[in-house]
Formats: structure tokens, sequence, C-alpha cells
């Protein structure tokens, strides 16, 4: 059976809600992310990340990011 939830959602902001104000924002997020299969976690930018770096993401990233994971890891070293 497929894991529906993101293996990395124990440590992750988004799912724990701290990223948000406002808990329609954390549900849609983990609606559309973290809780729908790893078809979409996958591509999430704050996973992607995570996986090519082996090191936690700060909590500013969202998964849907506009800037490249490449980007990303040139911004967080």
């Amino acid at each position: 059976m497929e894991n529906k939830i993101c293996p990395k959602y124990e440590k992750c902001p988004i799912f724990s809600g701290e990223a948000f104000n406002r808990q329609a924002s954390k549900d849609v997020y983990q609606a559309l992310y973290c809780k729908a299969g790893a078809e979409k976690f996958k591509n999430c930018k704050r996973y992607i990340v995570s996986e090519k770096t082996g090191k936690p993401v700060p909590p500013t990233i969202m998964p849907n990011a506009q800037k490249s994971v490449e980007e990303i890891i040139e911004a967080i070293k």
C-alpha cells in the first residue's frame, strides 16, 4: 500500500502548522502536498531540498516555492 502521508511530516512546519497563521492555509497545503500521496509530496520543494541536502529546510520555504530547488539550496547554504 502506498504511503499517503509525507515521511517527513513529523518535523515539517507545513504539516505541524507552524508556518501558518490560519488553519485554512495549513489544511490546504496538507491536502495538496502532505497527505496526497507520494506523487504529490515528492513534488514538494521542501521535500526535494531536504532529500538533496539531508538537512532541515527553513520554515519560510513553501512546497510550491517560486524559486527552483537549486536556488533554494544555494540560498540556505
